[in-house]
């Protein structure tokens, strides 16, 4: 909510609307600040996966949440929210990247839950930086995902995770429109394929087997 927020005021310039609820976004803020560097055992957006524990996407989406907020205390005139938001969001980042990075592991790449080096997944949250023009999570981030992504590639596309073969095409878009212009192409070329050889019983399901197509 957050998130899409602020992508309502910067494409609106509506700082109006950011002031009428900048109390319940303070709330939801703190929520973040108290929970998002350590996800609880829980579900995430892709449910049908099951719950987990220290979820490095869901973890880098709320914390980008928080430098959001940063963001709209600042368009709204609350100038030290603002810098307590982004101090405690940049704090975080920084640990994230040790948390939630396999480093020891070539190629180096976002794992699926912290300290979990052999497993991986579509760092999809990775967009919300890009789409809110934060320059926030460091380029290193973006080329890194970029250079792994072609390494778990399948005839169909990257899976969702390296618990299950399957994707989702959205997930997967969203990291193209990040990535580097070779691992775009590779995406939407996969994609492509995927639509142009198999059939479905609806115009593009956004969840699909990347070796069958099933």
């Amino acid at each position: 909510m957050i998130l899409m927020t602020l992508a309502y005021a910067q494409r609106t310039r509506d700082t109006a609307y950011l002031s009428k609820h900048y109390d319940i976004l303070k709330k939801w803020t703190q929520y973040l600040i108290d929970e998002a560097l350590f996800p609880a055992h829980q579900m995430s957006t892709d449910d049908f996966a099951g719950p987990l524990a220290n979820q490095t996407n869901l973890a880098l989406k709320g914390i980008i949440g928080i430098e959001a907020m940063a963001s709209i205390a600042n368009l709204t005139g609350n100038a030290a929210d603002g810098a307590n938001y982004t101090t405690i969001a940049h704090s975080y980042i920084s640990r994230w990247q040790s948390l939630g990075v396999a480093n020891d592991t070539k190629p180096t790449h976002s794992t699926l839950s912290y300290y979990q080096n052999d497993t991986h997944g579509i760092l999809y949250n990775l967009y919300c930086d890009r789409l809110l023009n934060l320059k926030f999570v460091p380029q290193t981030i973006y080329d890194m995902q970029s250079e792994f992504y072609p390494t778990v590639e399948i005839k169909y596309g990257i899976p969702l995770d390296s618990r299950h073969n399957y994707t989702k095409s959205d997930w997967e878009m969203w990291a193209a429109a990040i990535s580097s212009e070779s691992t775009k192409n590779m995406l939407i070329r996969d994609l492509a394929k995927w639509i142009n050889q198999t059939t479905t019983h609806t115009a593009c399901t956004d969840l699909y087997d990347t070796r069958d197509g099933e």
